[in-house]
């Protein structure tokens, strides 16, 4: 669980943003906010456009993540939320570090809020204007490989892994071995 006080959080307009109650299971523990959006900017409504990022700064020292939503701060976490959690035996959780990916998708579920399914037209589109990265210039951190997080001689070891679509098993498909775990007492 994180630790979800107003110390750790930043959220500017409580009007349009709330933490969100879910906070994960047994597999995964999940920190996020439920932001309303200006349903104007959806196809088949009014056809503006809305502007949405990220900023953070990774590691453990004054580190953040932020989502700004209509061009503004929607919510900041701060890295002191993702602190050691000792119930679950997990030590304190940077802001990620390595280089990460985008994702941009049409993620409809009531667990976000209220869904109006008998309104709703399906199949429908998700336009995307551009995507564009800024990266400081004293923290430049893209690719694959970086130097602190290297992980090129990894996939090229296990490439048929990421590049055959028919190995959707690590153990059966590919003939891999699962790695041990000591939470399991393999280790």
């Amino acid at each position: 669980m994180w630790f979800n006080t107003t110390a750790n959080y930043v959220i500017p307009n409580a009007t349009i943003t709330e933490l969100n109650s879910y906070a994960g299971g047994v597999w995964q523990q999940a920190t996020s906010a439920l932001t309303d959006t200006d349903q104007q900017c959806y196809e088949l409504t009014g056809g503006c456009f809305s502007v949405y990022g990220i900023e953070y700064k990774p590691g453990f020292d004054a580190a953040y993540i932020a989502w700004i939503t209509d061009d503004t701060l929607a919510w900041q976490l701060d890295v002191a939320g993702m602190a050691a959690d000792t119930a679950v035996e997990i030590g304190p959780r940077p802001i990620p570090q390595e280089p990460m990916y985008l994702i941009a998708n049409l993620g409809i579920s009531e667990s976000f809020g209220f869904v109006d399914f008998a309104n709703l037209v399906f199949p429908t589109t998700m336009r995307i204007d551009y995507i564009r990265v800024y990266q400081r210039s004293d923290s430049k951190n893209i690719g694959c490989d970086p130097e602190d997080f290297p992980t090129a001689a990894y996939i090229d070891q296990y490439l048929e892994a990421y590049t055959n679509p028919n190995l959707t098993t690590w153990v059966d498909d590919y003939k891999q071995v699962i790695p041990k775990n000591s939470f399991k007492g393999e280790c």
